[in-house]
Protein backbone atom coordinates (compact mmCIF):
# COMPACT_ATOMS: atom_id res chain seq x y z
CA UNK A 1 0.00 0.00 0.00
CA UNK A 2 1.40 3.23 -1.19
CA UNK A 3 1.46 6.86 0.36
CA UNK A 4 -1.19 8.06 -1.97
CA UNK A 5 -3.81 5.48 -0.67
CA UNK A 6 -3.00 6.01 2.86
CA UNK A 7 -3.47 9.46 2.49
CA UNK A 8 -7.29 9.27 0.43
CA UNK A 9 -8.13 6.43 3.41
CA UNK A 10 -6.99 9.05 5.95
CA UNK A 11 -9.01 11.97 4.06
CA UNK A 12 -12.00 9.92 3.51
CA UNK A 13 -12.17 8.83 7.61
CA UNK A 14 -11.99 12.11 8.62
CA UNK A 15 -14.89 13.55 6.28
CA UNK A 16 -16.84 10.12 7.44
CA UNK A 17 -16.61 11.15 10.87
CA UNK A 18 -17.64 15.17 10.01
CA UNK A 19 -20.52 13.78 8.29
CA UNK A 20 -21.47 11.61 11.09
CA UNK A 21 -21.27 13.98 13.54
CA UNK A 22 -23.26 16.65 11.42
CA UNK A 23 -25.90 13.79 10.72
CA UNK A 24 -26.47 12.96 14.47
CA UNK A 25 -26.28 16.51 15.23
CA UNK A 26 -29.22 16.96 12.51
CA UNK A 27 -31.00 14.09 13.39
CA UNK A 28 -30.77 14.99 17.34
CA UNK A 29 -32.53 18.58 16.06
CA UNK A 30 -35.47 16.85 14.69
CA UNK A 31 -35.91 14.35 17.17
CA UNK A 32 -36.07 17.42 19.84
CA UNK A 33 -38.99 18.75 17.28
CA UNK A 34 -40.39 15.33 16.95
CA UNK A 35 -40.89 14.82 20.94
CA UNK A 36 -42.07 18.41 21.40
CA UNK A 37 -45.88 19.42 21.78
CA UNK A 38 -48.38 19.95 18.94
CA UNK A 39 -49.80 23.62 18.09
CA UNK A 40 -52.19 24.38 15.55
CA UNK A 41 -52.45 27.82 13.22
CA UNK A 42 -54.97 29.08 10.63
CA UNK A 43 -54.36 31.18 8.26
CA UNK A 44 -56.40 32.92 5.58
CA UNK A 45 -53.28 31.32 2.63
CA UNK A 46 -50.30 29.50 3.52
CA UNK A 47 -48.30 31.41 1.02
CA UNK A 48 -45.73 29.14 0.78
CA UNK A 49 -45.63 27.40 4.45
CA UNK A 50 -45.68 24.21 4.09
CA UNK A 51 -44.59 20.61 6.24
CA UNK A 52 -41.13 21.07 6.80
CA UNK A 53 -40.76 25.03 7.16
CA UNK A 54 -39.22 25.73 10.36
CA UNK A 55 -41.25 27.79 13.35
CA UNK A 56 -38.34 30.60 14.98
CA UNK A 57 -39.44 32.71 18.37
CA UNK A 58 -37.50 35.75 18.38
CA UNK A 59 -35.52 34.39 15.33
CA UNK A 60 -34.53 30.94 17.01
CA UNK A 61 -35.59 27.48 15.80
CA UNK A 62 -38.40 26.31 17.94
CA UNK A 63 -40.27 23.87 15.90
CA UNK A 64 -41.16 23.14 12.34
CA UNK A 65 -44.68 23.14 10.18
CA UNK A 66 -45.51 19.09 10.08
CA UNK A 67 -48.70 19.40 7.95
CA UNK A 68 -51.25 22.02 6.11
CA UNK A 69 -54.35 21.22 5.44
CA UNK A 70 -57.56 22.99 4.00
CA UNK A 71 -59.97 23.27 7.17
CA UNK A 72 -63.07 23.75 5.33
CA UNK A 73 -63.67 27.57 6.63
CA UNK A 74 -61.53 29.42 3.67
CA UNK A 75 -58.41 28.96 5.09
CA UNK A 76 -55.62 26.49 6.09
CA UNK A 77 -55.22 24.88 8.94
CA UNK A 78 -51.12 23.91 9.88
CA UNK A 79 -49.92 21.55 12.50
CA UNK A 80 -47.27 22.79 14.10
CA UNK A 81 -44.50 20.86 16.43
CA UNK A 82 -42.36 22.85 19.06
CA UNK A 83 -39.98 21.79 20.87
CA UNK A 84 -40.64 21.02 24.68
CA UNK A 85 -39.65 23.31 27.23
CA UNK A 86 -40.18 26.69 24.77
CA UNK A 87 -42.35 28.83 26.70
CA UNK A 88 -44.47 30.34 23.96
CA UNK A 89 -47.29 33.21 25.43
CA UNK A 90 -50.55 32.50 24.25
CA UNK A 91 -50.76 36.11 23.47
CA UNK A 92 -48.01 35.99 20.72
CA UNK A 93 -48.52 36.57 17.07
CA UNK A 94 -46.94 34.93 14.36
CA UNK A 95 -45.46 36.28 11.11
CA UNK A 96 -44.48 34.53 7.72
CA UNK A 97 -41.02 35.85 6.91
CA UNK A 98 -38.10 35.02 4.28
CA UNK A 99 -35.18 34.06 5.71
CA UNK A 100 -32.80 34.22 3.06
CA UNK A 101 -32.16 36.33 -0.56
CA UNK A 102 -33.46 32.47 -2.11
CA UNK A 103 -37.14 33.27 -0.63
CA UNK A 104 -36.87 30.73 2.10
CA UNK A 105 -39.84 31.35 4.38
CA UNK A 106 -40.44 30.59 7.81
CA UNK A 107 -43.34 31.29 10.69
CA UNK A 108 -41.59 33.52 13.38
CA UNK A 109 -43.61 34.15 16.40
CA UNK A 110 -43.09 38.09 17.91
CA UNK A 111 -44.36 37.80 21.34
CA UNK A 112 -46.09 41.08 22.81
CA UNK A 113 -44.45 40.12 26.35
CA UNK A 114 -42.78 37.48 28.27
CA UNK A 115 -45.33 37.01 30.72
CA UNK A 116 -48.02 33.54 30.70
CA UNK A 117 -50.02 31.74 30.40
CA UNK A 118 -47.93 29.86 27.62
CA UNK A 119 -49.05 27.65 24.55
CA UNK A 120 -49.60 24.04 25.39
CA UNK A 121 -50.49 20.55 24.09
CA UNK A 122 -53.22 21.14 21.36
CA UNK A 123 -53.49 25.35 21.76
CA UNK A 124 -54.21 27.46 18.89
CA UNK A 125 -51.04 30.20 17.87
CA UNK A 126 -52.65 33.16 16.14
CA UNK A 127 -51.29 34.22 12.89
CA UNK A 128 -53.67 37.38 12.22
CA UNK A 129 -54.09 38.29 8.32
CA UNK A 130 -53.71 41.79 8.68
CA UNK A 131 -49.98 41.45 10.26
CA UNK A 132 -49.12 39.07 7.02
CA UNK A 133 -46.61 40.77 4.57
CA UNK A 134 -48.17 41.30 1.14
CA UNK A 135 -47.84 38.58 -1.23
CA UNK A 136 -44.71 39.32 -4.06
CA UNK A 137 -47.50 39.69 -6.99
CA UNK A 138 -49.91 41.58 -5.07
CA UNK A 139 -46.46 43.43 -4.68
CA UNK A 140 -44.85 43.64 -8.50
CA UNK A 141 -48.62 44.57 -9.43
CA UNK A 142 -48.83 47.28 -6.72
CA UNK A 143 -45.31 48.46 -8.20
CA UNK A 144 -46.53 48.27 -11.79
CA UNK A 145 -49.65 50.19 -11.37
CA UNK A 146 -47.38 52.73 -9.46
CA UNK A 147 -45.50 53.22 -12.12
CA UNK A 148 -47.66 53.48 -14.90
CA UNK A 149 -49.27 56.18 -13.44
CA UNK A 150 -45.64 58.01 -13.86
CA UNK A 151 -45.64 60.67 -16.67
CA UNK A 152 -42.46 60.18 -18.70
CA UNK A 153 -42.37 63.25 -19.97
CA UNK A 154 -42.61 65.12 -16.11
CA UNK A 155 -40.16 62.53 -15.00
CA UNK A 156 -37.38 63.97 -17.74
CA UNK A 157 -38.87 67.58 -16.78
CA UNK A 158 -37.95 66.98 -13.16
CA UNK A 159 -34.88 65.28 -13.94
CA UNK A 160 -33.70 68.30 -16.35
CA UNK A 161 -34.84 70.42 -13.27
CA UNK A 162 -33.29 69.04 -11.10
CA UNK A 163 -29.63 68.97 -12.92
CA UNK A 164 -29.80 72.41 -13.46
CA UNK A 165 -30.27 73.00 -9.62
CA UNK A 166 -27.49 71.31 -8.92
CA UNK A 167 -25.65 72.52 -11.75
CA UNK A 168 -22.38 74.24 -10.42
CA UNK A 169 -23.80 73.88 -6.73
CA UNK A 170 -21.58 71.64 -5.56
CA UNK A 171 -19.92 73.63 -3.01
CA UNK A 172 -22.56 74.92 -1.62
CA UNK A 173 -24.15 71.68 -0.76
CA UNK A 174 -20.72 70.30 0.36
CA UNK A 175 -20.90 73.53 2.54
CA UNK A 176 -24.76 72.46 3.82
CA UNK A 177 -23.96 69.45 4.81
CA UNK A 178 -20.97 70.76 6.97
CA UNK A 179 -22.91 73.10 8.62
CA UNK A 180 -25.95 70.52 9.07
CA UNK A 181 -23.05 68.20 10.81
CA UNK A 182 -22.00 71.41 13.12
CA UNK A 183 -26.19 72.45 13.89
CA UNK A 184 -26.32 68.68 14.76
CA UNK A 185 -23.50 68.84 16.88
CA UNK A 186 -24.75 71.93 18.73
CA UNK A 187 -28.23 70.58 19.27
CA UNK A 188 -26.63 67.42 20.98
CA UNK A 189 -24.85 70.07 23.63
CA UNK A 190 -27.40 71.90 23.85
CA UNK A 191 -29.71 68.92 24.55
CA UNK A 192 -30.41 69.51 28.16
CA UNK A 193 -31.63 73.04 27.10
CA UNK A 194 -33.94 71.96 24.62
CA UNK A 195 -35.34 69.47 26.58
CA UNK A 196 -36.48 71.77 29.50
CA UNK A 197 -37.83 74.19 26.54
CA UNK A 198 -39.97 71.42 25.20
CA UNK A 199 -40.90 70.49 28.86
CA UNK A 200 -41.81 73.74 29.46
CA UNK A 201 -43.44 74.06 26.03
CA UNK A 202 -45.73 71.14 27.30
CA UNK A 203 -46.94 72.56 30.12
CA UNK A 204 -47.95 75.64 28.36
CA UNK A 205 -49.43 73.38 25.47
CA UNK A 206 -51.21 71.81 28.74
CA UNK A 207 -52.68 75.04 30.20
CA UNK A 208 -54.15 75.94 26.97
CA UNK A 209 -55.52 72.89 26.20
CA UNK A 210 -57.32 73.28 29.71
CA UNK A 211 -59.00 76.51 28.60
CA UNK A 212 -62.69 76.38 28.11
CA UNK A 213 -61.79 77.59 24.12
CA UNK A 214 -58.62 76.68 23.73
CA UNK A 215 -58.20 77.08 20.03
CA UNK A 216 -60.41 79.72 19.19
CA UNK A 217 -59.36 81.59 21.98
CA UNK A 218 -56.05 81.05 20.96
CA UNK A 219 -57.03 82.06 16.82
CA UNK A 220 -59.33 84.91 18.22
CA UNK A 221 -56.35 86.65 20.32
CA UNK A 222 -53.70 85.75 16.97
CA UNK A 223 -56.11 87.48 14.78
CA UNK A 224 -56.21 90.41 17.31
CA UNK A 225 -52.28 90.64 17.54
CA UNK A 226 -52.27 90.46 13.30
CA UNK A 227 -54.43 93.33 12.92
CA UNK A 228 -53.02 95.54 15.35
CA UNK A 229 -49.70 94.68 13.49
CA UNK A 230 -51.46 95.50 9.90
CA UNK A 231 -52.80 99.23 11.53
CA UNK A 232 -49.88 100.15 12.25
CA UNK A 233 -48.02 98.85 9.21
CA UNK A 234 -46.26 102.22 9.27
CA UNK A 235 -44.74 102.54 12.50
CA UNK A 236 -42.96 98.70 11.47
CA UNK A 237 -41.34 99.73 8.30
CA UNK A 238 -40.03 102.46 10.22
CA UNK A 239 -38.91 100.32 12.81
CA UNK A 240 -37.30 97.73 10.77
CA UNK A 241 -35.96 100.80 8.60
CA UNK A 242 -34.28 102.35 11.64
CA UNK A 243 -33.41 99.26 13.77
CA UNK A 244 -30.06 98.31 11.45
CA UNK A 245 -28.09 101.92 12.80
CA UNK A 246 -29.73 101.11 16.44
CA UNK A 247 -28.25 98.15 16.10
CA UNK A 248 -24.89 98.76 15.88
CA UNK A 249 -25.16 101.11 18.23
CA UNK A 250 -25.80 99.07 21.06
CA UNK A 251 -23.12 96.68 19.32
CA UNK A 252 -20.60 99.50 20.03
CA UNK A 253 -22.04 100.69 23.35
CA UNK A 254 -21.94 96.63 24.02
CA UNK A 255 -17.92 96.39 22.94
CA UNK A 256 -17.49 99.16 25.38
CA UNK A 257 -18.33 97.79 28.19
CA UNK A 258 -17.71 94.57 27.70
CA UNK A 259 -16.45 94.20 31.09
CA UNK A 260 -19.51 96.27 32.94
CA UNK A 261 -21.59 93.63 31.10
CA UNK A 262 -19.71 90.55 32.39
CA UNK A 263 -20.35 91.88 35.47
CA UNK A 264 -23.84 92.94 35.13
CA UNK A 265 -24.78 88.99 34.03
CA UNK A 266 -23.01 87.71 36.74
CA UNK A 267 -24.76 89.70 39.37
CA UNK A 268 -27.71 87.95 38.18
CA UNK A 269 -27.14 85.09 39.30
CA UNK A 270 -27.63 86.88 42.73
CA UNK A 271 -30.85 88.06 41.29
CA UNK A 272 -32.18 85.73 39.83
CA UNK A 273 -33.32 83.04 43.09
CA UNK A 274 -35.19 86.21 44.36
CA UNK A 275 -37.22 86.06 41.57
CA UNK A 276 -37.21 82.46 41.49
CA UNK A 277 -38.19 81.89 45.10
CA UNK A 278 -41.31 84.58 44.83
CA UNK A 279 -43.05 82.72 41.62
CA UNK A 280 -46.04 82.43 43.70
CA UNK A 281 -46.50 85.85 44.43
CA UNK A 282 -45.49 86.64 40.53
CA UNK A 283 -47.57 84.23 39.38
CA UNK A 284 -50.83 85.97 41.80
CA UNK A 285 -49.56 89.19 40.33
CA UNK A 286 -50.22 88.45 36.51
CA UNK A 287 -53.03 86.80 37.54
CA UNK A 288 -54.93 89.97 39.15
CA UNK A 289 -52.73 92.12 37.04
CA UNK A 290 -55.41 92.06 34.41
CA UNK A 291 -57.96 93.04 37.45
CA UNK A 292 -55.84 96.33 38.02
CA UNK A 293 -55.64 97.38 34.19
CA UNK A 294 -59.29 96.89 33.78
CA UNK A 295 -59.76 99.28 36.68
CA UNK A 296 -57.28 101.85 35.89
CA UNK A 297 -58.82 101.96 32.25
CA UNK A 298 -61.85 103.06 34.18
CA UNK A 299 -60.78 106.00 35.54
CA UNK A 300 -60.14 107.75 32.38
CA UNK A 301 -63.50 109.33 31.02
CA UNK A 302 -64.28 111.98 28.33
CA UNK A 303 -60.24 111.32 27.41
CA UNK A 304 -59.60 112.55 30.95
CA UNK A 305 -58.06 110.48 33.54
CA UNK A 306 -60.07 111.18 36.96
CA UNK A 307 -57.35 110.66 40.01
CA UNK A 308 -58.04 111.67 43.37
CA UNK A 309 -55.02 111.68 46.01
CA UNK A 310 -54.97 110.98 49.63
CA UNK A 311 -52.00 113.21 50.96
CA UNK A 312 -52.78 112.22 54.51
CA UNK A 313 -53.17 108.79 56.54
CA UNK A 314 -53.72 108.09 59.90
CA UNK A 315 -52.23 105.85 62.95
CA UNK A 316 -52.51 101.97 61.90
CA UNK A 317 -51.88 98.87 63.82
CA UNK A 318 -49.39 96.55 63.49
CA UNK A 319 -48.56 92.78 65.27
CA UNK A 320 -45.47 91.24 66.33
CA UNK A 321 -44.73 88.30 64.20
CA UNK A 322 -41.62 86.22 63.13
CA UNK A 323 -41.29 86.07 59.32
CA UNK A 324 -40.67 83.17 57.73
CA UNK A 325 -38.80 82.05 54.56
CA UNK A 326 -40.26 83.33 51.09
CA UNK A 327 -40.23 79.81 49.89
CA UNK A 328 -42.37 78.34 53.12
CA UNK A 329 -45.54 78.64 51.60
CA UNK A 330 -46.98 75.97 54.26
CA UNK A 331 -50.14 76.71 56.52
CA UNK A 332 -49.58 77.57 59.91
CA UNK A 333 -52.11 78.51 62.48
CA UNK A 334 -53.32 82.12 63.62
CA UNK A 335 -52.27 83.87 66.80
CA UNK A 336 -56.33 84.49 67.65
CA UNK A 337 -54.79 86.39 70.67
CA UNK A 338 -53.43 89.56 69.05
CA UNK A 339 -56.06 92.44 68.93
CA UNK A 340 -56.00 95.93 68.14
CA UNK A 341 -57.11 98.34 70.83
CA UNK A 342 -60.03 100.73 70.52
CA UNK A 343 -59.17 104.15 69.67
CA UNK A 344 -59.67 107.68 68.09
CA UNK A 345 -58.88 107.51 64.03
CA UNK A 346 -57.86 104.10 64.60
CA UNK A 347 -60.06 101.44 62.78
CA UNK A 348 -58.93 97.91 62.11
CA UNK A 349 -61.08 95.96 59.64
CA UNK A 350 -61.59 92.16 59.72
CA UNK A 351 -63.86 89.67 60.95
CA UNK A 352 -62.35 89.92 64.65
CA UNK A 353 -62.89 93.56 64.63
CA UNK A 354 -66.82 93.37 63.16
CA UNK A 355 -69.65 94.12 66.21
CA UNK A 356 -70.65 91.66 67.77
CA UNK A 357 -72.74 91.10 70.89
CA UNK A 358 -70.97 91.27 74.37
CA UNK A 359 -67.46 91.68 72.49
CA UNK A 360 -67.72 88.40 71.64
CA UNK A 361 -65.39 89.63 68.34
CA UNK A 362 -62.50 89.78 70.96
CA UNK A 363 -62.88 86.66 73.15
CA UNK A 364 -59.40 85.06 73.76
CA UNK A 365 -58.10 88.29 72.78
CA UNK A 366 -54.89 88.70 75.18
CA UNK A 367 -52.28 90.68 73.58
CA UNK A 368 -52.63 94.15 71.96
CA UNK A 369 -50.88 95.06 68.99
CA UNK A 370 -48.71 98.59 68.48
CA UNK A 371 -50.29 101.90 67.33
CA UNK A 372 -47.61 103.49 65.01
CA UNK A 373 -47.67 106.30 62.02
CA UNK A 374 -48.97 109.59 62.61
CA UNK A 375 -52.39 111.28 64.16
CA UNK A 376 -54.97 111.76 61.85
CA UNK A 377 -54.74 115.52 60.22
CA UNK A 378 -57.35 117.72 61.63
CA UNK A 379 -57.34 119.92 58.02
CA UNK A 380 -56.16 117.19 55.63
CA UNK A 381 -54.79 118.77 51.84
CA UNK A 382 -57.37 117.41 49.18
CA UNK A 383 -55.96 117.38 46.24
CA UNK A 384 -59.12 117.63 43.35
CA UNK A 385 -59.59 115.97 40.21
CA UNK A 386 -59.10 117.62 36.47
CA UNK A 387 -62.94 117.87 36.32
CA UNK A 388 -63.42 119.64 39.64
CA UNK A 389 -60.43 122.45 38.88
CA UNK A 390 -62.24 122.56 35.81
CA UNK A 391 -65.32 123.65 37.14
CA UNK A 392 -64.01 125.94 40.20
CA UNK A 393 -61.93 127.59 36.98
CA UNK A 394 -65.39 127.95 34.86
CA UNK A 395 -67.36 129.42 38.13
CA UNK A 396 -64.28 132.17 39.16
CA UNK A 397 -64.55 132.90 35.20
CA UNK A 398 -68.29 133.78 35.40
CA UNK A 399 -68.04 135.37 38.87
CA UNK A 400 -65.14 137.44 37.15
CA UNK A 401 -67.07 138.47 34.36
CA UNK A 402 -70.50 139.41 36.12
CA UNK A 403 -68.43 141.00 38.72
CA UNK A 404 -67.00 143.35 35.99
Amino acid sequence: MNRHVVTQALLFAVISVVAIGYGIRYIGEDADVASGFRVVAHVEDARGVGPGVRVTYRGVDVGEVQDAVLDGAGGVRLRLRIIDGTLIPVSAHARVVTSTALGDNRLDVRPTSDTGPYLGDGDELLVPEDEQPASIEHLIADIDTSLRALDPESLASFGDSVATALEGNGPRLGAILEDTALLAEVVSEQAPTLRGLVGDGLVTVRALAARPDPLSGSASVARDIAGQLSRREDTLVYLLDRSPESMLRAQVLLDANREDAAGLLANTLVVTPVFRDRGPAWEAGLTQGERGLRALAGTVRDGRADFQLVATQGPVCVYPYEPRDIVDHSPREPDLRLYCPPGEDLEQRGSRAAPRPNDEGLAGATEPGTRIGPDMAVDPVLIPTGREIAAYWATMMEGLRDGG
